[in-house]
């Protein structure tokens, strides 16, 4: 009696793994991008916080991270480049608004993910958040993405890329 796997059985292992693994690996890449956008958004959230506590305090935007009562870490190797290891971190005024804004670059292009935080003439403060194709400013947020920036806006925003 032999013992052991033919070839017929031993291709159809392999087969069976290749199409697992073409499924698999799309799915992992935006499972990491998405986890690595959550670091940007948790940093993002605490800047907002900090902002609209100096807003309240000062009657003005602050003009940069000094300012804020929360430490935004600089980038390593960085001088003056704010963040943390997947995103550079600006933020910038303009009249009742202010902008927060994490830029992602990748091997294809950038990303950004942004707040807007706008001071309503009632005194409330209201914020949206963005997913933008390239380096987003104040203000602006562009909308033509690659495949690969949507793909990753789309799993960052839960489908809605640009406001989410």
């Amino acid at each position: 009696m032999n013992k052991g796997f033919t070839l017929i059985e031993l291709l159809v292992v392999v087969l069976i793994i290749g199409i697992l693994s073409a499924v698999a690996l799309p799915q992992y890449t935006t499972a990491v991008e998405k986890a690595r956008s959550a670091e940007a958004l948790t940093l993002m959230s605490a800047v907002a916080g900090s902002a609209e506590r100096y807003l309240l305090q000062k009657d003005v935007w602050p003009t940069d991270f000094a300012k804020l009562d929360v430490e935004v870490p600089e980038v390593k190797g960085k001088t003056g480049v704010y963040g943390g290891k997947n995103f550079a971190i600006t933020m910038g005024a303009s009249g009742n608004q202010f902008f927060i804004t994490a830029v992602r670059d990748l091997n294809d292009g950038k990303y950004s993910l942004q707040t807007v935080l706008e001071e309503k003439d009632n005194g409330t403060i209201s914020s949206v958040r963005r997913c933008c194709a390239g380096a987003a400013t104040a203000g602006t947020c562009g909308t033509n993405f690659t495949e690969k920036q949507e793909k990753f806006c789309n799993a960052v925003s839960n489908g809605k890329p640009t406001d989410f």
